[in-house]
Parts: structure tokens; sequence; C-alpha cells
């Protein structure tokens, strides 16, 4: 675990604790420190808040289940789904971007739809918002079947290698997959599509934080969505922020 404080300019409010993975480029740790998107706009939010902040990194399991028990304030990034509304309070998106399929080289797919997976082994890290996103797309399709990794490293090597199969692909986050192909290069793969534009938030513990408390920060993010800093920050990442709401 690794814990680092965020410093605001005033301590006006109790301390909140937020917790979250290293998930590059949304979320990373350099030097010791949570570094990227997420983190640099929970710390503006903060000192714009007047607020102390802990951000601490977990493993992903771990860092959500803190959260979900209310354990911890509040969690970077999530999906937004029905069930994880009912546990959190999410506000408006951070950053848009999008899930997309990788497959091999010689692979002549071109994803149109869903209907060209038919046949296919996809490779997806889970259990998490990524493999829940998976198995809605491919659980209509014909003999379509997913396989849960343990991290998107292991799911593109194990694409590299052939372990699905003539007819394999791994299905990622976008950003997620450029940042580990500048790291491990993309020799033997390729992108076959994109799947469907996604969005991701802060959550914060309905368990821990009062609907008062969370008005006020998501009014605070709302505010710096509005004066560009959040756009800023992303751009700053080669990221897309999400449309002010």
């Amino acid at each position: 675990m690794l814990s680092a404080l965020l410093p605001a300019a005033a301590l006006a409010a109790p301390p909140l604790t937020f917790v979250m993975q290293v998930f590059p480029p949304f979320n990373d740790v350099k030097g010791g420190q949570p570094v990227g998107v997420f983190p640099e706009v929970l710390r503006e939010v903060c000192a714009a808040m007047q607020t102390e902040c802990k951000l601490e990194v977990y493993p992903w399991r771990r860092a959500y289940a803190l959260a979900q028990s209310g354990m911890a304030d509040g969690i970077l990034l999530l999906l937004k789904t029905p069930q994880r509304e009912q546990i959190f309070h999410m506000g408006a998106p951070v950053i848009q971007s999008s899930y997309v399929l990788y497959a091999q080289q010689q692979n002549p797919m071109r994803y149109t739809g869903p209907a060209d997976l038919a046949g296919y082994t996809i490779g997806a890290y889970g259990p998490s918002g990524t493999s829940y996103a998976a198995t809605d797309l491919i659980q209509a399709i014909p003999d379509a079947r997913l396989e849960v990794e343990m991290d998107n490293p292991t799911a593109l090597r194990k694409l590299r290698l052939g372990r699905y199969g003539a007819k394999g692909a791994v299905f990622i986050n976008l950003d997620l997959a450029l940042h580990l192909m500048k790291q491990e290069g993309d020799a033997g793969l390729k992108q076959v599509g994109e799947v469907q534009k996604v969005e991701y938030y802060i959550g914060l513990s309905r368990k821990k934080m009062s609907v008062r408390q969370a008005e006020l920060f998501h009014a605070t993010l709302r505010q710096l969505q509005r004066d560009g800093t959040v756009a800023a920050i992303a751009r700053k990442h080669g990221l897309k922020a999400a449309a002010p709401r």
C-alpha cells in the first residue's frame, strides 16, 4: 500500500481518504507518489474545497472493497453501472475514453459489430468494469467465450502468443492499450475496431460520505470542469475530458 497526502490551501474540513489502483495513464505511481489525470484532478478539487485529502494505492479488489465498505471516502476511478450507483455517489464523469479490440496482425477481422465475434475467445482484465462490459458484449453472440485475466498485460501477452487461438481478441481500454504498447511494443498485434465509448468517474462511498459532503465535492468538480482546469489536466496526459454537465 502506498499513501500520499494531497495538500490543500487550508484545512477547513476533516481529511478525506481516497483509494486507487495503478491504471495508467489515468492513475499511476512514479517516485513513490500517485500521478496521472485522476490524482491531479483530485488534488485540484481538494485544494478548492480547502480540504486535506489522502490518496492510497492498492490492488483493484482491495481498493474497491475499502471504498465499498466505507473504510475510504472515495475511489479513483469507476465506470458507472446501476449496481455501483447504489454504492457510490457518482456525480459527473471526468474523462472520456473507449473500449477497443486488439487481435493478432494476421487476423483479417475488422470489428463492425458484435456479430463479428461469433466463435471468438475474448480476453479481458477482471473482475472489473472491463470484464463486465466484455460480458455484456458477447452474451448474445454464438460460441463467443470470455477469458478473464489477472491484468491487462497478461491478456495482451497471451494474445501475442496465440493462446486464444486463431479467433482470439482482447477487449481493453484504448488509452491503457496505447500506454502499454509504448512500454512493451505492439509487435504482432493490431487494433481491429472500437466497441464503445466509456466515461470514468470519481466514486464517493455512500457508507462514508453524506449527501451534503458528496454534493459539495461534485459541485467543486463541476466548477473545475467549467473553468477548463480538468480539460487542461487531461490534455497534459493526452486524454479527453468528459464534457461539463
